[in-house]
């Protein structure tokens, strides 16, 4: 008998394979029952493909836009904050300068045209004036380069800004005389100080009534026109001094007086042009509180002008300077305030009133004659800004920012 073996087709031709231990030798043979893959199938890859495409086109389109658009826009608010910055402190200028609402108005509109804001895009309430502060907002339309492609055709930016014109923080150009605080914001808005420049002046003007101490203008005749109310207060050397300035190497704020010693041609050309240096509060300021007899014609050249002077707290603030003797004295500089000079006067005369006794006597003195400035647009620090403070009407103003 003979046995046939009849072998499948896909057997034929069949090339043996090396196997490991375990293998099955027919695991790599592929059915002929097994499914085919669709003819669609391809197709079907490819449509989600674009559409993740476009998915992911726009989303790199968005990240281009917040990359470009929105950084043009941040350049931009940027410039506007700074146009709003600068027309805010434009108009508190004016403010201090004690000029008229419109004018401050008109500052700060002119300020936000030169920083790049068109002025039809002003509005009146992008400028507005409260009490001592000026408030602006600057505002922009920026036109976008990529978010165009997502319907974002601009991007609104605006910024906004706080000045204030307040007490002054600090001043150049002061006048090298300075008087005591509570004296000086006790005296009347324009109400003449009579500087009394006479040795031991703080003797010889003295008033007691009943071993009382009192002002001086209860003892002696200062209602000159008898008005009822005095024409004037004297002011002796417990309530002024001489300031010597240390001098300024500072390149902005230059110091023509280079003297130094507590001298008299010091205090001469200071009284002609002022400190050049910043003096920047509180500080320290060491000078005298005796007489300066050769300073006429010094005085006499500022007459008619508003000078800065400084007012102090205390006293005796430094251990050392360049002034010494028994008028050496250190003053304690905490707030600035402004007088008019008046001028020098050779030979002021202060008479006792009717009924004093014998002991008070018809005095004369040379005397600076210096008035309290009051709300005035001369009084103004160009070297300061605000210490964030109302200022008081006679004292020093300035412009600054503010939160």
């Amino acid at each position: 008998m003979r046995l046939r073996i009849w072998l499948h087709p896909t057997f034929i031709h069949r090339k043996p394979r090396l196997t490991r231990a375990g293998d099955d030798e027919y695991s790599g043979l592929t059915s002929p029952l097994a499914p085919r893959p669709s003819p669609l199938a391809p197709h079907s890859e490819t449509g989600q493909t674009l559409v993740q495409f476009a998915l992911m086109f726009f989303v790199l389109i968005g990240f281009l836009a917040l990359a470009v658009d929105m950084g043009n826009a941040y350049v931009e608010r940027r410039r506007m904050q700074n146009a709003a910055d600068a027309a805010a402190l434009a108009g508190a200028r004016e403010m201090c300068l004690g000029q008229s609402e419109a004018t401050v108005r008109a500052a700060a509109v002119n300020y936000l045209v030169r920083n790049g804001m068109a002025a039809a895009d002003i509005t009146t309430d992008d400028i507005q004036i409260i009490s001592n502060r000026v408030v602006v907002t600057a505002h922009e339309s920026v036109q976008t380069l990529i978010a165009r492609l997502l319907g974002v055709v601009t991007i609104n930016v605006d910024a906004q800004a706080t000045a204030s014109c307040t007490g002054a923080n600090a001043a150049c150009g002061l006048w090298p005389i300075s008087f005591d605080l509570n004296l000086y914001a006790g005296v009347q808005c324009g109400q003449p100080m009579v500087v009394w420049n006479a040795a031991g002046d703080a003797g010889a003007v003295l008033c007691e009534i009943d071993g009382v101490p009192h002002e001086i203008c209860d003892c002696y005749d200062c209602d000159l026109d008898n008005n009822g109310s005095d024409d004037f207060v004297v002011v002796t050397d417990i309530a002024r001094g001489w300031m010597d300035f240390p001098s300024s190497n500072d390149p902005v704020y230059t110091d023509s007086c280079k003297a130094e010693g507590c001298g008299a041609s010091e205090l001469a050309c200071r009284l002609r042009n002022g400190s050049g240096g910043r003096v920047e509060l509180p500080a320290c300021i060491p000078g005298l509180r005796g007489v300066k007899a050769s300073a006429k014609d010094d005085v006499d050249a500022r007459r008619g002008e508003v000078v800065q002077v400084g007012l102090y707290s205390g006293v005796n603030c430094a251990t050392g300077s360049n002034c010494s003797g028994t008028d050496a004295e250190s003053y304690y500089i905490s707030s600035f305030g402004c007088v008019s000079v008046g001028g020098w006067v050779q030979s002021f005369t202060l008479n006792p009133k009717p009924g004093m006794s014998n002991d008070y006597k018809r005095i004369n003195s040379k005397a600076i004659i210096a008035t309290k400035e009051c709300n005035s647009g001369s009084c103004v620090s160009f070297c300061g800004v605000g210490n964030g403070a109302p200022a008081a009407p006679w004292e020093l103003r300035a412009a600054g920012l503010t939160d």
